[in-house]
């Protein structure tokens, strides 16, 4: 597993840096949905950062798009040095040679430009009259305030296998980022990518691949489904799941929520989930009372999982994981380590 280390100074878009990694583990384009100023595209950047190191020359391509932007946006414009010097009609494309491509305001975008991206996006491919170009980008990302609801059928929208809301902040998460310093505010997260022999390593339950393909079948196309099994074995590598956990967030991602809620029936056992939710509850804790009731349910849903025999050593072992997770969005019991660090 490859460990990436993203530095921000925005909050709450762990899952986001998460969403893109993906993106590029599986090399498919995906597109981040939200509201103007909830910082898709900074966020972006910051991954981007990341991944590239410094945004220098042309490793980053970002098009600001309209209804008015022209196709040779994408394609590119005639290479005059080469027309002067050397009487040569030649094309400079920089997509081409871009190792992140960010379209933002895709929504906007004219058919014709639309149509300049779909062989980038499904080909890695940029088709100019009889030329073929070969595109390197690791990562593809458009970005649009919501797709229109007259285009939600539209081909165009399927080429994005991931889409993802990126939502607002809450006053109360707002406080915090006021606390911590707002705009001179900065944190590390540290993404997981994973490589080829971590792919290869994971074997999916058949039994259990095909509940995840009745669940979702109605609402996805032939072509995603056909990357079904790869999606939930990067899900896996990048979100830290095991199987049926990481199938879970695959249909999330890919349907919704409500289908994920309707396949963990399926795939945990009833106790198990209710571990799962007690983790998940104390991440959401905001006081140290509230942190001590969470953690008193955690332990009698754990109890009554374990003694019926529910819980293997793995899944122990995962529920470590992410008991820790959740437990380090807590402010207040960093604080709490502090203090009796200085007694």
């Amino acid at each position: 597993m490859i460990t990436r280390k993203i530095n921000t100074n925005l909050m709450k878009k762990l899952e986001t840096f998460k969403v893109m990694a993906l993106g590029e583990a599986i090399q498919t384009p995906i597109l981040l949905i939200g509201p103007p100023g909830v910082a898709k595209t900074a966020a972006v950047i910051d991954f981007a950062k990341a991944s590239l190191g410094k945004l220098k020359g042309e490793d980053l391509f970002l098009l600001e798009t309209d209804e008015g932007t022209k196709s040779n946006a994408i394609k590119g414009n005639v290479d005059l040095e080469a027309l002067t010097t050397e009487n040569k009609y030649k094309v400079d494309s920089p997509v081409t040679r871009a190792k992140v491509v960010v379209v933002n305001e895709i929504d906007k975008a004219s058919a014709s430009l639309r149509n300049s991206l779909l062989g980038i996006m499904n080909e890695r491919v940029l088709f100019n009259g009889k030329e073929k170009m070969p595109c390197k980008w690791t990562n593809f990302i458009a970005t649009c305030n919501e797709i229109p609801d007259d285009e939600k059928d539209s081909p165009f929208w399927d080429r994005f296998l991931i889409t993802h809301d990126v939502k607002r902040l809450s006053p109360a998460d707002m406080m915090k980022y006021y606390n911590k310093g707002g705009k001179t505010f900065r944190q590390d997260h540290k993404i997981l990518l994973p490589e080829q022999a971590d792919i290869d390593a994971i074997t999916l339950d058949p039994i259990k691949l095909k509940i995840v393909l009745d669940e979702t079948h109605s609402d996805l196309s032939d072509r995603a489904l056909s990357f079904l099994p790869i999606l939930i074995k990067n899900v896996m590598c990048v979100w830290g799941f095991d199987e049926s956990r990481g199938m879970i967030k695959t249909a999330e991602l890919l349907v919704g929520k409500a289908a994920a809620k309707n396949l963990a029936k399926n795939l945990v056992p009833a106790p198990v989930r209710a571990v799962y939710d007690a983790i998940d509850a104390i991440g959401m804790c905001v006081s140290p009372s509230d942190y001590n009731e969470a953690y008193d349910k955690f332990e009698k849903s754990f109890m009554t999982a374990d003694t019926s025999k529910l819980l293997n050593e793995a899944d122990k072992e995962q529920m470590k994981i992410r008991m820790s997770e959740e437990e380090a969005k807590l402010e207040f019991l960093k604080e709490d380590t502090v203090n009796e660090d200085a007694l």
